[in-house]
């Protein structure tokens, strides 16, 4: 997987994060990892399409996640409903479409697909190309990893 794949997600992630939530998000790191299982209490998967194809998933863990959409829904959610869900589906589908733009940018043209929301950590993620890059970011929320499995699609034609 290219770098400027993965880099397509840092700053969108970074601005999402601080307009809508209001609060910094720091970078702590990225790692190549070969497991494809959720760790996380929730995950938002968005599938990409075009001349760049694979997942991206967004993973929170309980606390975050119910942090994060507290702030997003503007009140106290103590256990995530569909609302809440879909509030976190939400931010990772706005961050996933500024990386997709800055993509375009790069002549990558690609789609995202609606988000779709697993909850169980441990959930078995099946992707083609295996490998994944595994960023994790920290906020006074907790903590959000992205795991960006991207590869161009040889088949695209536009």
């Amino acid at each position: 997987m290219k770098e400027e794949y993965v880099n397509a997600f840092l700053t969108p992630a970074k601005m999402v994060w601080e307009k809508e939530l209001q609060t910094p998000l720091n970078f702590v790191g990225a790692k190549a990892v070969d497991h494809q299982y959720t760790t996380e209490d929730l995950t938002a998967i968005l599938g990409v399409s075009g001349q760049l194809q694979g997942n991206v998933l967004y993973g929170f863990g309980g606390g975050t996640a119910i942090a994060v959409a507290s702030a997003m829904i503007g009140e106290t959610v103590t256990e995530l409903d569909d609302m809440s869900m879909s509030a976190l589906g939400e931010l990772a589908n706005m961050i996933t479409g500024n990386a997709a733009t800055q993509l375009s940018a790069k002549s990558y043209e690609c789609d995202i697909s609606p988000p779709l929301i697993i909850e169980p950590s441990g959930s078995r993620i099946s992707t083609l190309s295996g490998m994944q890059i595994l960023t994790s970011f920290k906020s006074e929320y907790g903590e959000l990893y992205i795991r960006i499995c991207l590869n161009e699609n040889l088949k695209y034609k536009g």
